[in-house]
């Protein structure tokens, strides 16, 4: 169809943005299908939204792809393409995890297994430069292809290959230590996110998690850790669980352990215009027990990322208004930590605690300041119950397990119904949790590498580097 006023030289843009478009709604709706599950879960007045939200995020995700789909189709020649290709799609996929809050979720380079060799090169290049390597492969694949010529083929064998070489030389040299006098236990319960908002079967779940936080091996554990999601709602203000808890803990072992469980946090504060307002935040707490079994709160972590509908209404209070309704809570909006900091919890190195969907996020993590130490680990607790037997947990986890490669710090992760453990920094565990099997992994933590990216300046060279790409084969390739 011709439209007025566009000249025949937009007309392979237009083709480009709807390729690009179009292979991206196909892409995230196959990959991000399991967010509905939340809305089944909620209850059936939630699954009208399923359209709207979930059908209107793979949109919003593929605009980026159709966006670099029309600058790669305006170029002609094959290597001037498949140079642009790489520099445009990195740079989307870049906009991708920042704008709007940003979802980086199954970014290219995830492909590659998390632990294994060639995942190690994102402890120097990031999610980001890895991504970009891999649609490196992808171009020179398809040169080799439509050139008919050998060359571009010995180059992506040779790329895989100093991939491969430099990640298992990494692990060679792996360190094994562990930090000494921590032994943590991760407690596992199956559950749909359903029978946990039911008050009639909440309670069983809890007392699941109970039972298997106290079984034998209690006396050699300094931590407990359970999974967002086990407790509902203010858990620090129910007395009587916090003071069961002790109960039974000091029934078993004269050392209780160190609680790390979430909650939501409830405090008032005053508004713009000064009058006091109740906000409610995400939090992971730690719990310590004197020998009586007496709880006190050591600490807590809030959470910055929220997850749009499921945390807080985007448009703010007036939206609330018209009778919008949050997915993963009863309440009003939870409100976002002024900043990501580093927790000290009793027994435990320095913390970054990133609640759930945060560790999707590279470089959340705080670095270091004059009144914040570098964090030593990683603590993600996340409750992955609301999408079921999906491929959304496993998801989940292999994306957090590279927050470990890229930080250089061991991982512990808490999930519902989702894969729990302790990844050392090369993201790699001896043992996990599946999540879908009532039990606990007691397990030691890794010492941290104390080799961290910078995040910020890894992602401005590599948003240099491809507008340098875009730049050069406009200006060089011509003739191609």
């Amino acid at each position: 169809i011709r439209l007025v006023g566009v000249s025949d030289w937009d007309r392979p843009g237009r083709a480009g943005f709807w390729t690009g478009l179009l292979f991206g709604l196909g892409w995230f709706s196959a990959s991000c299908f399991w967010i509905a599950s939340a809305f089944i879960e909620r209850g059936p007045e939630f699954i009208p939204m399923i359209p709207p939200l979930v059908g209107g995020l793979a949109v919003l995700l593929s605009l980026f792809w159709g966006a670099a789909g029309a600058v790669v189709a305006r170029q002609t020649g094959v290597w001037r393409q498949a140079l642009i290709f790489v520099a445009a799609f990195t740079l989307a996929e870049l906009a991708r995890g920042h704008v709007l809050s940003g979802f980086p979720w199954n970014l290219a380079g995830y492909a590659f297994e998390p632990g294994g060799a060639i995942s190690q090169s994102a402890s120097v290049l990031g999610i980001y430069g890895l991504t970009m390597l891999l649609y490196g492969v992808a171009a020179l694949l398809g040169c080799a292809v439509v050139l008919r010529d050998w060359r571009p083929a010995v180059g992506l064998a040779t790329v895989l290959a100093g991939l491969l070489g430099a990640g298992s030389y990494r692990l060679s040299h792996a360190t094994s230590d562990i930090v000494p006098g921590v032994m943590l236990r991760l407690v596992a319960v199956p559950f749909r996110q359903s029978e946990k908002i039911n008050p009639a079967t909440s309670l069983d779940i809890v007392n699941g998690f109970l039972a298997n936080s106290i079984e034998p091996g209690i006396d050699d554990i300094t931590h407990l850790v359970w999974p967002e999601g086990a407790v509902n709602g203010l858990a620090t203000e129910d007395r009587a669980l916090l003071e069961y808890m002790g109960e039974i803990l000091t029934s078993r072992t004269t050392n209780p352990p160190v609680w790390l469980m979430n909650s939501l946090r409830r405090e008032i504060s005053p508004d713009r215009k000064g009058v006091p307002k109740v906000r409610y935040y995400n939090s992971a707490v730690a719990i310590t027990f004197d020998a009586l079994g007496n709880p006190a709160i050591a600490g807590s972590n809030d959470k910055k990322k929220l997850v749009p509908f499921g945390e807080f209404i985007p448009g703010g209070e007036w939206v609330e208004q018209l009778g919008a309704q949050l997915v993963s809570t009863a309440i009003a909006s939870i409100s976002p930590a002024r900043e990501k900091t580093v927790s000290q919890f009793p027994g435990l190195p320095p913390i970054s605690a990133q609640i759930c969907y945060e560790v999707i996020f590279p470089g959340l993590t705080p670095d270091a300041s004059p009144t914040m130490p570098a964090p030593q680990a990683i603590l993600n607790q996340s409750n992955d119950a609301w999408f079921g037997s999906t491929v959304g947990p496993a998801q989940h986890a292999a994306i957090a397990r590279y927050r470990a490669i890229e930080e250089g710090l061991p991982l512990i992760r808490s999930a519902a119904n989702g894969v729990s453990g302790v990844f050392d920094s090369y993201g790699r565990a001896e043992r996990v949790l599946d999540g879908k099997h009532v039990g606990h992994l007691d397990t030691v933590l890794p010492v941290a590498l104390g080799q961290r990216l910078e995040m910020r300046r890894v992602n401005a060279v590599l948003v240099l580097l491809n507008l340098g790409l875009i730049l050069v084969s406009v200006v060089r390739l011509r003739r191609f």
